[in-house]
């Protein structure tokens, strides 16, 4: 676990940008003065996360608390399934699942990948309504596959996945199996041409990365952004000015954009 000792001030801000970068859970401890201690898991491998947190909140202390594991996984005792539209629910792997066509089943381990963020469930409803059969697919920066992993499951679409965290490919493959698909792992998506690229990662990580975004589709592919929340849209969209919004979709406080490269 990670604790994040910061001014109550910016104690709300600090949040938000720990929930965009997909924790399942902030916990808030009490400190002393005018200070309060966030306190979340970011995975085993949290160094570029936490490099960014102290670049945007410099006067920030981090320190890391080893906590047992049957202590730090009682979340999971509160997971329930996420419903993304009347036909679709991501379920918790171990939670029973409700009778609707289609369950994608998650196993997030320690990954940002329950599905459960609003993030997830924007990028999921553009991607259904707009993705044909069959298509070829990139989730770009994929934690536990579940983009991927459901237009595949639902769509027939061949997939292919990445994510900088060491052990995302090994989540992904636990649930291609729980969900009996297949999704392939990219080291290099420039020669990928796909018919639609997932990235459902920082605003600041979408601005960065619009090149090799836009560069892993085919000419007149689509492009489903998420992880900005509403006020960082116009920003991230200057770094994609060369394509056309198709549609947008914001609940509470977040925004997912499709593009239609040119």
């Amino acid at each position: 676990m990670l604790d994040f000792l910061v001014a109550t001030s910016e104690s709300e801000l600090l949040a938000d940008l720990l929930w965009s970068l997909g924790v399942v859970a902030v916990e808030e401890l009490e400190a002393s003065g005018d200070f309060v201690t966030l306190r979340t898991s970011m995975g085993e491998d949290h160094s570029v996360s936490r490099d960014f947190i102290q670049e945007s909140f410099p006067d920030v202390t981090v320190s890391v608390v080893h906590i047992d594991r049957t202590v730090a996984d009682t979340w999971r005792e509160h997971a329930v399934p996420t419903w993304v539209n009347d036909d679709v629910v991501l379920c918790p792997a171990w939670v029973p699942s409700p009778d609707v066509p289609h369950v994608i089943f998650i196993e997030p381990a320690d990954t940002f990948g329950l599905g459960n963020h609003t993030t997830t469930v924007l990028a999921l409803r553009l991607g259904l309504r707009h993705v044909k059969r069959n298509s070829r697919v990139f989730d770009f920066g994929c934690g536990s596959g579940v983009l991927a992993i459901a237009v595949t499951k639902i769509l027939q679409c061949e997939s292919f996945v990445y994510d900088i965290a060491h052990n995302a490919q090994e989540v992904v493959r636990t649930n291609n199996e729980l969900n009996e698909v297949q999704t392939t792992w990219l080291n290099d998506s420039k020669d990928l041409s796909a018919n639609l690229v997932f990235a459902n990662i920082l605003a600041p990580v979408l601005i960065a990365e619009s090149d090799t975004i836009k560069g892993s589709i085919e000419q007149a592919g689509l492009i489903v952004l998420s992880g900005m929340r509403n006020e960082q849209v116009s920003n991230v969209l200057h770094s994609y000015s060369d394509c056309a919004e198709l549609e947008r979709e914001d609940r509470d406080g977040w925004t997912a954009v499709i593009l239609q490269k040119p």
